[in-house]
């Protein structure tokens, strides 16, 4: 076999070991409180030994640390290829790309949003998503820092809360509608703001 066939086996091998990883924590989250949950726990639940997980993880918080981790750069890149002023035209052509990043993973992202026990790496996502829109748009968006912060936040907040109480619901509505109504409502809010700050209110 040569060396790059070789490499490619590892590669998937790798890859299958952590989605078997990643499969476990998002089962035992849904049975038991985050702070309780092992590394011992995760390994019996992928039907794999402790040397292997600590072969790819070095604690359960490591599993959400990549958590974190992927979620901030895929907003990161959807932010990047985006204008503020685009997504004032076409609000929701952001909102189609952030429902994307959730659908890579919908198992995953809904349990993190709606089962108890994960409220600290909820609240932990928001933070730092709201860091990069606020450093994103700061300079394109003509109102307060401040302002913007907090309009910000309680986009973010509503859009999971949203999203949480769909996920555990018949599901009946549409998740890409509920989202093109919800952009529309937070891009109508947002310019509510900016007209208020231009007029010297707010």
């Amino acid at each position: 076999m040569e060396r790059n066939q070789k490499a490619e086996k590892v590669d998937l091998r790798v890859v299958k070991t952590k989605k078997a990883i990643r499969k476990a924590f998002t089962e035992l989250i849904s049975r038991k409180p985050l702070e309780e949950i092992t590394v011992s726990d995760v390994a019996a639940e992928a039907m794999i030994n402790r040397k292997t997980f600590y072969a790819h993880y070095a604690s359960v918080y490591g599993i959400i640390a990549e958590i974190e981790d992927e979620v901030v750069a895929s907003f990161q890149l959807l932010l990047e290829q985006k204008r503020f002023r685009d997504i004032l035209e076409n609000p929701y052509d952001l909102f189609r790309g952030l429902l994307q990043i959730i659908n890579n993973d919908m198992d995953l992202y809904g349990r993190l949003l709606t089962v108890s026990g994960t409220s600290s790496l909820v609240h932990k996502i928001i933070q730092m998503l709201r860091r990069q829109v606020c450093e994103a748009y700061q300079d394109e968006v003509p109102v307060d820092p401040q302002v913007l912060d907090i309009v910000v936040h309680f986009i973010l907040s509503g859009l999971l809360a949203v999203f949480a109480e769909w996920y555990n619901s018949d599901q009946s509505q549409s998740i890409e509608k509920i989202s093109e109504r919800l952009s529309l409502l937070c891009i109508d809010g947002m310019n509510g703001i900016i007209r208020a700050q231009q007029a010297g209110g707010v």
